[in-house]
């Protein structure tokens, strides 16, 4: 790697580089620097801030002088493929690679943040071949409640239904439980369905690819478009439609920007994007080889990426994405994220956390209670929160499992580990989960931390997993000691 120059402002060399790896549009260099720019000048502790054009892209440098008289130079060099960071401590040494690795953070965020006002500023379109345009009335009531729930952990709606128990206990007293259970079973029976009615349409042979419009805007057009066009999306979406994918043709720009224009806003995009996934392939390749039939998949439409599956059985399985995962991803990333949902199906993992969490509670409330509400209120609801940490750790062990076999499957661990890394930055705007956090392993989420998910999967070679549950299990009790320890 090129060191920059130090304008004289050093007397000594760069110590240590790091990469922030993402994309710049060439015409969005300049204005993504004067916005860092903008940004850093408000620190009382940063001085000398320059910028300087070069060959490939511009170096940002600035010093930052501390309260001991410590002195830190930075520099910044954007390229179209990445961001490159130097820094260079005087005295050296004077600065932490804790506080070095904070900077960094520090840095993406600002730089992420310039790109989520941008992208607040576009409109998404999404479509089908064979979509109902002008679709019914959403479910609603317990049902919409329901599929939130199940769509979002089925840990969660054990714990919901305790807390409906409360009520029920007054009727049925010590058969109360009993009946719980039941009505979980039936709740995650029919859990496919409650998923799929959630969805905007379903993916199918005959409707087999999502296809999506970007269309990025100044804010001041896309709150105008939002404004008028918004209440009567349907209508535009299908003049889109008739006049496209209806009668057999592509998506085109032109077309959409003069559906919006034709409602009364004056919609002159900076760019328009169109992206077009034939998810169904992906969807039959993946059935093929996790040997069972082709689930049932529908796309909800909401901008946060996301996927997941749920199902007592591959017969009865679902398979849930959302539109921010197909605008996201690309097309590798997607069908690894759906290999590690396929993982679930085939281990019938939602039966599984249901099954595990049912014995925990009939075991609390038939064998502990009694033996427990002796000793007083503290015990019984310490013993409460050590069960459901247990809980949500044993459920860890699935997701890393599902997370192995997606890598075997797909033969490259790095795709998942990308398409985790764009979710992590999708949620928090920097590097931050990349940190080392022993209490992400004990918190009531059944999935691992995702550092420890991204650098499991980087340092993977699927060619040496035999036993993807057992290699998690090891994996996740290694990960979780070697976190106590700061690793």
């Amino acid at each position: 790697m090129e060191y920059p120059n130090a304008s004289g402002t050093a007397a000594h060399t760069w110590s240590r580089t790091s990469t922030i790896e993402i994309s710049i549009d060439p015409a969005q260099l300049d204005p993504v620097v004067s916005y860092v720019m903008g940004i850093l000048e408000r620190n009382p502790y940063l001085s000398q801030l320059t910028k300087s054009p070069e060959p490939n892209g511009v170096l940002l440098q600035y010093r930052l002088i501390a309260n001991d008289g410590s002195i830190l130079d930075v520099a910044a060099r954007f390229t179209p493929e990445r961001i490159c960071l130097f820094y260079a401590p005087y005295p050296p040494g004077s600065v932490t690679e804790k506080d070095l690795l904070g900077l960094d953070m520090e840095f993406e965020t600002i730089v992420r943040n310039y790109f989520q006002e941008q992208s607040s500023s576009s409109l998404y379109l999404v479509f089908s071949p064979k979509m109902n345009i002008l679709p019914g009335a959403k479910e609603r009531g317990i049902k919409k409640i329901l599929a939130s729930v199940v769509f979002g952990n089925m840990l969660y709606l054990f714990m919901i239904i305790l807390l409906f128990g409360i009520v029920l206990y007054q009727f049925f007293l010590e058969y109360t439980p009993l009946l719980l259970v039941a009505m979980q079973f039936i709740i995650v029976f029919f859990a496919n369905s409650l998923i799929a009615a959630r969805g905007e349409f379903e993916i199918t042979p005959e409707n087999h690819s999502i296809h999506i419009a970007e269309l990025r805007m100044k804010r001041t057009e896309f709150d105008q478009v939002m404004k008028i066009c918004l209440p009567r999306i349907s209508e535009i979406k299908k003049k889109i439609y008739d006049s496209t994918l209806a009668v057999g043709m592509p998506l085109d720009e032109n077309v959409v920007v003069r559906a919006l224009n034709e409602y009364g806003t004056v919609c002159t995009p900076q760019f328009v994007r169109i992206k077009t996934v034939n998810v169904y392939n992906m969807i039959r390749d993946l059935s093929r080889r996790f040997g069972f039939q082709e689930p049932r998949t529908t796309l909800l439409n909401v901008l946060p990426p996301n996927a997941a599956a749920t199902g007592v059985s591959p017969r009865r399985a679902t398979v849930l994405i959302t539109t921010g995962l197909i605008a996201t991803m690309e097309e590798p990333e997607i069908r690894a994220v759906l290999a590690h949902e396929f993982s679930h199906i085939k281990a019938r993992d939602p039966l599984v956390l249901l099954t595990l969490a049912t014995i925990e509670y009939l075991t609390r409330v038939y064998l502990m209670w009694p033996l427990l509400l002796q000793f007083g209120l503290i015990i019984d609801l310490a013993y409460l929160f050590l069960s459901f940490t247990l809980l949500f750790f044993v459920a860890k062990f699935l997701e890393a499992r599902a997370d192995l076999d997606a890598a075997v499957i797909t033969g490259d661990p790095r795709l998942l580990a990308s398409s985790l890394r764009k979710l992590g930055l999708w949620k928090y705007q920097s590097r931050v989960f990349e940190l080392v956090n022993a209490g992400e392993w004990l918190k009531w989420d059944p999935h691992p931390p995702l550092y420890y998910r991204i650098r499991t999967l980087e340092s993977l070679d699927p060619s040496r997993v035999r036993h993807t549950f057992i290699e998690a299990i090891k994996g996740c009790l290694k990960g979780f000691v070697n976190s106590l320890r700061g690793r």
